[in-house]
Order: structure tokens, then sequence, then C-alpha cells
């Protein structure tokens, strides 16, 4: 009697341990499905059936492709690839993507799914069903894009910021940026129009792809007129799909022109519209989120650079006048360059920090035989902690954080790390002194100082080593960097001309005077340079530091 009671004990154990294995399936939020050979559902989690939208007993004996796209047939591009397929074929696990369109409030929006499927075999080798689990992954496939499209942004505007810092003549600056922003926006009609001030009225000063009529026709367009002097006067961009429907446009010339698609971004420096950037095409065309971003932040560089030619041309004019702008050039530059690398710190950079956390977290959190789903997610953790990473270098190159913590030994020697050691250049730092923390404006213009000696020892040079050194004294700061280089003609070489030759060792001169203090350079051919810097301590009564 007793061996007949343990015998009929067994049954019941069964079915207890089913429930109680379905039950924790249902308590997780990712899809799990169990498929047989003819790829129709013999099991689905509650997760599963939310995503489906179907009643569970529905869903069980109907063909899995059935239930997740309403297909006839297995899975297969546009779609995604099957991979209960694939393990039917392999007898391994198999992995794929799968896109579904759902239609939104006011578009169609696209989402995918990572669908894992492994096989459930007799005997190795020979599966008999496939176990599938389902996770949306929209959010990292939105952040994947989202960090492509940063990373080609930042790309752009360090192009762009590139391109106008080249030269202080205003027709080539806007010349080559106009250039560059069609060659971004895969464009080849467009104009930069500035605003006469006295007169309030806009003109195109540079174009591309317009014809002389439509240049002469919209000439002395007044602040408010059309949709340039529209964004002008409002001071933010405008988008239109389709301008030869648009009723702001009130001169004949834009719609005999043909001009479909248009953006009009105002260029706007410290609060000022200087002018007016157009982007036109002649087909319809809609712009893009990542168009308007990139836009606007291209404006932003461009109307820097037009405030900069414009404080230069100011400087030839009224030398008497020169200190004081030239210290506003600088320090919208290096606002700047404090703005683009806070915005990348405090949004993308944290955004990718927490979501590497989060897929650590989730492969954590995952059960043990679901080790090449883990895989997977470890390698995309580990593709973004490498574009993370890509971004930080950004914002070293910016504004090296160094600066800020630490002070100007640590950024200069990270300079030289980073600087002269990649080029073959060995770099020696010494200081003497009591080294002290100086003013966060007279650390910044010492530190850019020192890294336009570098990069013109890395360019021109062609040095093997280099020493730098940094005397903290009572009554001055000095910093010496000398090279055992090509040397070069010192008059020649500081005599700044219209196409930027010289202009990078005239700048270092001017930041050293801003301070009230003085540079000095000592080179010949074939006998290396020396740069001194002496930089007085007496700068608090002449400057707010």
């Amino acid at each position: 009697m007793i061996n007949k009671k343990k015998m009929r004990a067994k049954p019941r154990e069964t079915p207890v341990l089913q429930k109680d294995l379905e039950h924790i399936l249902d308590c997780l939020d990712l899809a799990v499905m169990v498929v047989d050979a003819r790829f129709k559902i013999r099991y689905a989690n509650a997760a599963a059936v939310r995503g489906a939208g179907l009643d569970a007993a529905k869903m069980i004996g109907t063909p899995c492709y059935t239930v997740s796209h309403g297909l006839d047939r297995p899975c297969a591009p546009p779609a995604g690839d099957c991979p209960v397929k694939k393990v039917w074929e392999t007898g391994e696990p198999a992995l794929a993507v799968h896109t579904h369109s759902q239609v939104g409030a006011d578009d169609r929006e696209e989402r995918y799914v990572e669908v894992c499927a492994f096989p459930l075999a007799d005997t190795p080798g020979n599966p008999r069903g496939a176990v599938l689990f389902a996770r949306d992954v929209t959010g990292t496939r939105k952040i994947e894009q989202w960090t492509a499209e940063a990373s080609e942004n930042l790309l752009a505007l360090n192009a762009i910021a590139s391109c106008v810092s080249q030269s202080l003549d205003l027709d080539e600056i806007l010349n080559s940026a106009l250039d560059k922003v069609l060659d971004l926006m895969q464009g080849d009609t467009g104009g930069i129009l500035l605003l006469d001030p006295e007169s309030q009225t806009l003109s195109y000063r540079v174009y591309r792809g317009l014809s002389p009529e439509f240049v002469r026709g919209v000439a002395g367009l007044k602040v408010g007129e059309g949709i340039a002097g529209t964004a002008a006067q409002q001071g933010e961009p405008i988008y239109v799909e389709d301008i030869s429907v648009d009723s702001r446009v009130t001169r004949s010339v834009v719609v005999a022109e043909g001009l479909r698609a248009f953006a009009s971004v105002p260029l706007i420096s410290k609060g000022k519209v200087l002018g007016v950037m157009n982007i036109a095409g002649h087909n319809v065309r809609h712009f893009s989120s990542a168009d308007v971003q990139l836009l606007n932040s291209i404006s932003n560089q461009i109307a820097v650079a037009i405030e900069n030619a414009r404080l230069y041309q100011e400087l030839q004019r009224k030398e008497e006048m020169r200190r004081e702008l030239l210290h506003l050039v600088i320090s919208a530059q290096e606002e700047e360059r404090r703005r683009i690398a806070r915005g990348l710190h405090d949004e993308i950079s944290q955004a990718l920090t927490s979501f590497a956390v989060n897929l650590e977290t989730i492969a954590a959190s995952l059960p043990a035989d679901t080790g090449t789903f883990k895989e997977k997610l470890k390698t995309q953790q580990r593709l973004v902690l490498k574009t993370l990473d890509e971004i930080h270098k950004v914002i070293w190159e910016l504004r090296p954080t160094l600066l800020d913590d630490l002070g100007l030994v640590a950024a200069v020697e990270w300079l030289g790390e980073t600087h002269l050691e990649p080029a073959g250049v060995k770099s020696h730092l010494e200081t003497a002194g009591l080294e002290r923390r100086l003013p966060t404006r007279v650390e910044t213009e010492l530190f850019r100082i020192i890294q336009e000696a570098m990069t013109n020892i890395v360019r021109h040079a062609s040095a093997e080593s280099a020493n730098i050194s940094l005397e903290y004294e009572e009554e001055a700061v000095t910093a010496h960097i000398e090279d055992d280089g090509i040397g070069f003609n010192v008059e020649e070489n500081t005599r700044a001309t219209r196409n930027g030759h010289g202009l990078g060792l005239l700048s270092m001169k001017e930041r050293a005077e801003l301070l009230g203090g003085a540079l000095s350079i000592q080179s010949q051919a074939g006998q290396g340079t020396q740069i001194k810097i002496r930089i007085p301590t007496d700068w608090k009564e002449a400057f707010d530091t």
C-alpha cells in the first residue's frame, strides 16, 4: 500500500510545478512563447498576450507570424528574419530584430522587437519546438539613432567651427560657411542675408543656386516682410515644406524662381539679429527634427563668426578699442566651447551612462539559461561605453575639465600627453615656485597660449622634444615653451595676413597682452624655438577675475 500511494503522488506533483513555472513566467516583463515545428503557438505568458492584444485562447494554435505580423507565412525582410526557421535549420539559438509599424496620434511609428529563439530538442540537434523571448528595444534603437545623430551633428558643428575660424574676413567666412552648410544638408540652393541696422532691411551677401534676378528681386527685404523678414523679426527659425503656397510670400520673384522647400534661420549673436540664413530646394521637403537642430546650432556658429569678423574690422579701424573688442571675441569663443562641452556632458554623456547601467541591470536580472541574450546585452553595453569614451574625448578637446578641477599644471601636462606625445614629440614639464590656483581667466588664457604653441610644434616644427616650464613668482607667473625643431623667421610669421597666416602667433600675443603681460618669441632656422609668456600678478587691478 505504501508503494502504491507513492506511485499515485508523483503524477500530482507535475501540474503543481507546471503552474508554478507558468506563474513565474507570467511575472516577467519579457514576452515568452513556445512554438512547435509548424510555428504554432503552444504557450504564451502574460507579457506575450498583452503584447499581442489577443485573448490567450486565440493565440494558442495560431502561427506566431500571424499573431506578431498578421502574415500567412514565416517572417521575412523587411519585417525581419524568422529566428524559429533558423533554429530548425541549425539546431542552434537564433536572434533577430523585427520591425512593427504602429499608427500613432500624428504619424506612423516604427517599433523594434528583439526576438531570441532557443531550440527545444528531444535529442541534441533534433529540435521539436522553440521557446521565444521577445523584448521591445525601440528605446534602445532610438538612443542609438539619437547618439549617431548627435555625433554627426557634433562633427558637423566642429567642421563649421573649423571652417569659420580659418579667417576673419567676412566674405570668406560666409562663403565657406554656406558651402559647408549646403554640403551637410545635401543641397545646392541657399544664401546668407545680412541685416542693415540703419535701414532694417535684409539683402543677400552670399548665395548659391539662386538666379541674379531673384537676388535683386528680394534685395532690401524689410524686417517682418516675407518669410526671411519674419524670421529676422521674430528671432525664430521658419521651416516651410512648400513656399509656393505660403501666404507670407510677398514678392513674385520667389514663385517665379520655382522654390518649394524653404528654411529661414536667423543669425543671432548676443541677442542681436545679424542676418538670416536661407536653405531652399525646388522640391517639397519635410525638415526633420535633426535638420532643425543642426541648422539652429550651425546658425549660432555662423553668427559668432560674423560677429568675430566685424569685431576684427573694428579693431583695424579703431586701434584704441583693440583690447576691449578682442576680449569680447575671446570670451565668446570660450563661452561657446564651454556651452557645447557642458551640453554634451549634461545631456548625452549622462543619458549614455544611465543607458549602460540599465543594460547591465537588465542582463543581471535575466535567467541563467539566457546566456546568448545576456551576451548581446553586454555587447550593446560595450558599444555604449565606447561611444561614451569618444564623446568624453570631444568634451576634453573643447574644455578640459582638468583646467577647472585641478588647475593649469595638470591641464598643461595633459596637453603634452595628448598632443605632443602622439605626434612623436617627447615632452617634459617642470614647475618652480609655490604652485597655486590662478583666477579662471588667467588660467584659461595661459592654457590657450600653451595649447597654440604645442599645436605649432606638432604642425610646423618637426621637433623631437619639447620642454615646458611654469614658474610661480610673487610678482608674476611665467611660462616657457622650448622645442628642438627647425625654427622659423619670427618677423615674417608674426605678421597677420588676410588669408589667416600668422594669426595663431598674433592671438598668443594678444591673449598675453589682454592680461597685462607680454609674449616673446626667439627662433632661427635650424635652432628651434623659445617662447616666453610673463603675466604680472597685478591683473586684479585691471580685470574682474
